[in-house]
């Protein structure tokens, strides 16, 4: 059985509901299977943080039992997937000699991942004087002896390698709290991953990733940002504004409840606002009594405000990174706050970029097989649901080549990974559960 076919478990925090996936990738069909899917609302979590912690555990608890008695397994080892705005990113590069065999070679000595997983865990060890923990490392490049730059250097020759890499830390306190909501409910965290890394893994094409593109999820409570070019991730960062703060924008100008301008922002609301009349009104029915008057443009002007401070939040740190250049396909939009009238508008008037928004992805499937009529129509109708492509994004992640490659590099070529985690006892009836899905 390849690394690659193993089933896989992860949960995703959101600020409206814990998701949970169970799946595996179909090495024939190229896709990625779907066994189960668990969610229970709850606003327990919001904007990247613990809100309320037993709250957040019962959640995390009925979204994994659904899964677990969906797929008809027990789980251990999940990938956790949130985002947070204390998550600090940056490039960076890690010089090593290669151990070899001690000797001076005129060709090198032979590079084997434990020359390249010891450099990795230097570079981790460097975030414990700043008190923070690796959220997600992701590698870009080896260097071989300053001069050749290669993907995978294992097997290859060289005196010294320099590793190219970008870093998600985040506080290490907050990185225990996620540990610990996990091990109160029975489970590893396994590994940990930045929510805009796995939902761009959903979201974009490799033609994108290889042109240069910026990715943007806009959430309830955050947005995560993901740059990338030539396949690789340059930028990544999360922003404490979502689009619940347009819904307080607009509460607070026009003294109307949060759900009110909720209801108002998604029936008649705009992100830019030269394309409503300045003399058109509507009339709202509050709930507490009596009618409200609302001017259009007005109404979109409240909007804009707040959608134009955070897209220039975010590509003045792109600009900062000195990265503007290299987005050539544009910007891609996800997440239910970009659904926003006419943000598209607003960000290619403003901006000058090409932008479109995410697709449902195609290349995800049910898993028929031991599943009830009534849980094959579930997930299905899951597939559907554009709120999920954060946790099937989770999935996808794993199973791609160039994570398979991080976690070997990280964590050797010896260690049991993935879903069975440190379980070993229990793989050889996992394999033969699989095998019997295939």
């Amino acid at each position: 059985m390849k690394q690659h076919s193993q089933i896989r478990a992860v949960i995703h925090l959101s600020s409206t509901a814990v998701y949970t996936a169970v799946g595996y990738f179909d090495d024939h069909h190229k896709k990625t299977k779907i066994m189960a899917i668990g969610i229970a609302n709850t606003d327990a979590f919001f904007g990247g943080q613990i809100i309320n912690r037993q709250h957040l555990l019962s959640a995390i608890h009925r979204s994994v039992r659904d899964a677990m008695d969906m797929a008809g397994l027990e789980l251990f080892d999940v990938g956790l997937s949130f985002a947070n705005a204390g998550m600090k990113s940056f490039n960076a590069v890690e010089d090593a000699y290669v151990m070899g065999d001690g000797t001076h070679h005129a060709s090198g000595q032979l590079i084997s991942n434990e020359d390249i997983r010891v450099t990795l865990e230097r570079a981790k060890f460097a975030l414990v004087g700043k008190q923070q923990s690796a959220l997600q490392l992701c590698v870009q490049f080896v260097s071989l002896d300053g001069k050749q730059l290669v993907e995978d250097a294992i097997g290859m020759r060289a005196n010294q390698i320099s590793i190219g890499y970008h870093m998600m830390g985040i506080p290490t306190s907050y990185y225990e709290q996620m540990s610990d909501l996990l091990r109160s409910n029975n489970l590893e965290m396994y590994p940990s991953l930045f929510d805009g890394v796995v939902s761009a893994e959903y979201v974009l094409t490799d033609e994108e990733k290889e042109r240069g593109v910026c990715f943007i999820d806009i959430g309830a409570g955050t947005t995560s940002v993901c740059l990338y070019n030539k396949g690789i991730l340059l930028h990544s960062q999360c922003i404490d504004i979502g689009g619940q703060l347009v819904d307080m924008d607009i509460a607070s100008e026009l003294r109307i409840s949060l759900l009110e301008a909720e209801t108002l922002k998604k029936q008649h609301g705009s992100a830019y606002a030269q394309n409503r009349p300045k003399g058109e009104f509507i009339t709202l029915k509050k709930r507490s009594g009596g009618e409200l008057t609302v001017n259009v443009y007005e109404l979109a002007s409240i909007i804009e405000a707040r959608y134009q401070e955070l897209f220039t939040r975010i590509f003045q740190e792109v600009i900062d990174a000195g990265l503007i250049d290299f987005m050539e396909a544009g910007v891609v939009l996800a997440g239910g706050a970009t659904q926003m009238n006419d943000l598209p508008t607003l960000i290619k008037h403003t901006f000058n970029v090409p932008v479109r928004a995410m697709t449902i992805n195609k290349q995800i499937e049910v898993c028929a097989k031991h599943l009830s009529d009534d849980n094959i129509k579930l997930l299905r109708n899951h597939l559907k649901d554009a709120k999920l492509h954060s946790v099937i994004g989770a999935l996808m992640y794993q199973f791609s080549e160039r994570y398979r490659q991080d976690e070997r590099h990280l964590y050797g070529e010896t260690q049991a990974t993935g879903f069975f985690g440190r379980f070993l006892q229990q793989l050889q009836y996992w394999f033969d559960k699989l095998r019997a899905m295939l």
